[in-house]
């Protein structure tokens, strides 16, 4: 056993998770979701059971009003929030959190909700995992080459990475060029539809969700990275022009904000004037971490979930530990 290993399991069994809690009982928890699946639904539920039992799970809205009006919060008070509005959210995730009476706020990409596109981190995966090719150069615009080796599984997964990676930090136009040639790049034709574990919440599903008590805000038009836009028009489409699909198509006013991908080189003044100004009540972010009081209501940080962590481990994340 390594010294990790025998630390962590003293971490558990000696109550340290609790006393950690305990010295963090008054700093604000928003756990951030993507994606689910009928595989890990046994984890979601055993995660949602002990939230139940050890925390205070409120709405988004509610945590946002409380900090707004001065409104004292329980002690380990705890928000959920799911980002992009995949269709497994409803079959896997969604009857649980219900279940156990945990509000949720889902961040909808409008133009995935519409249907005129599907998320382009998503088609860079199918497009690599399905090329038949043994490596790519990518020769990019600015200079420079990049070798994206796929002969094995793992060295795929890698260079799925790299390339998501490396096109976040590209003008958002470039990006976009990139992706109009990718299918001859990899040589894979990606088809117009998501295949089904990337398929979209679409409008009627969306207004269903919200019915039934989820909070749908607003996670851009198309999903670009906010910084990499080349225009103040393309940044207020992005942001209140997508505030404004969203409304239509739910036929409800949508209050809270996520940032695509949300890390610090993703947001900056501008982007956070432009949240502002269209009228946003929060956003969050990226910036892992617990929230103190008073927070930024426009840069709230979040706790990095997913429906496929360790059990043992998300418990630590919740205490704020990894972070």
């Amino acid at each position: 056993m390594s010294w990790k290993t025998a630390a962590r399991a003293a971490l558990h069994q000696m109550g340290g998770l609790h006393a950690l809690r305990q010295l963090n009982r008054h700093k604000l928890s928003i756990l951030a979701f993507h994606s689910f699946s009928a595989a890990n639904e046994a984890n979601v539920a055993a995660l949602a059971t002990y939230i139940v039992k050890n925390f205070e799970p409120v709405s988004l809205p509610y945590l946002v009003n409380s900090l707004q009006s001065g409104k004292a919060l329980a002690a380990h008070t705890l928000a959920v929030t799911v980002d992009d509005g995949y269709r497994n959210y409803a079959l896997h995730g969604h009857p649980i959190f219900k279940r156990h009476k945990i509000p949720v706020t889902l961040f909808a990409v409008a133009g995935f909700a519409d249907g005129r596109l599907w998320l382009w981190p998503d088609q860079i995966e199918y497009g690599l995992e399905q090329s038949a090719k043994p490596s790519i150069t990518v020769e990019w615009e600015a200079g420079g080459t990049s070798v994206l080796v796929l002969g094995t599984q793992q060295e795929k997964a890698d260079s799925i990475i790299k390339l998501t990676e490396a096109l976040k930090t590209l003008p958002n136009q470039q990006r976009l060029k990139f992706m109009a040639d990718f299918s001859r790049l990899c040589g894979v034709e990606i088809p117009t539809a998501p295949p089904p574990g990337r398929a979209p919440l679409n409008w009627d599903e969306l207004r269903a969700l919200a019915a039934d008590g989820v909070e749908i805000g607003c996670h851009t038009d198309t999903h670009p990275i906010l910084t990499r836009l080349e225009s103040p028009a393309e940044l207020t489409h992005e942001i209140k022009g997508a505030k404004e699909l969203l409304e239509a198509g739910l036929r409800r006013s949508v209050r809270h904000f996520c940032y695509p991908n949300g890390k610090a080189p993703d947001i900056n003044d501008s982007v956070v004037a432009a949240v502002r100004e269209a009228g946003f009540e929060s956003a969050v972010t990226c910036f892992w971490g617990l929230n103190t009081i008073p927070a930024d209501l426009l840069l709230m940080r979040r706790l990095p979930f997913d429906s496929s962590l360790e059990f043992a481990y998300a418990k630590e994340l919740l205490t704020g530990l990894h972070v």
